[in-house]
């Protein structure tokens, strides 16, 4: 994209700027890093969407799968305390308040939310935790796949 100088619009030279070959090569790189930004950004979503975690590979027996549904609880639970807390720092509304069924409904649904945040991958605690807690459970060699 080449953008005329302003002389050839009809503008006399004194009031055209020197440098819009720069700016319209600055714009033209600005806009190819930010594109490449965007591709970026879009092939790690891609890979993350097709790599499972690792609680979600892991074998199928009976004390590993307590153990993935354990691990996948508590991070469950610790986001749930953790959007309580950053919730609590709103603001409740003044002028209509709200309710004892409307905050209900808010603290069930947010439990919900953060239920499916843990099962999608959430913040990477269960792997963690997993990782951490597979030797002790299923022995030294099961826990030390990845």
């Amino acid at each position: 994209m080449q953008i005329a100088p302003l002389t050839a619009m009809g503008m006399n030279s004194s009031m055209a700027p020197n440098n819009t070959t720069y700016d319209s090569a600055q714009t033209a790189a600005e806009s190819a890093k930010f594109a490449e930004m965007l591709r970026d950004v879009q092939r790690k979503a891609d890979t993350a969407a097709q790599a499972d975690h690792i609680v979600n590979e892991a074998a199928m027996s009976k004390r590993d799968k307590e153990l993935k549904e354990a691990c996948k609880g508590f991070e469950a639970m610790f986001l749930s305390m953790m959007y309580k807390q950053m919730r609590a720092t709103v603001p409740e509304n003044k002028l209509f308040g709200e309710s004892n069924g409307q905050k209900i409904f808010m603290d069930m649904r947010d439990n919900e939310l953060m239920k499916t945040v843990a099962d999608s991958g959430g913040l990477g605690l269960a792997d963690l935790m997993y990782r951490q807690l597979s030797p002790q459970v299923n022995g030294p060699a099961e826990g030390q796949k990845k």
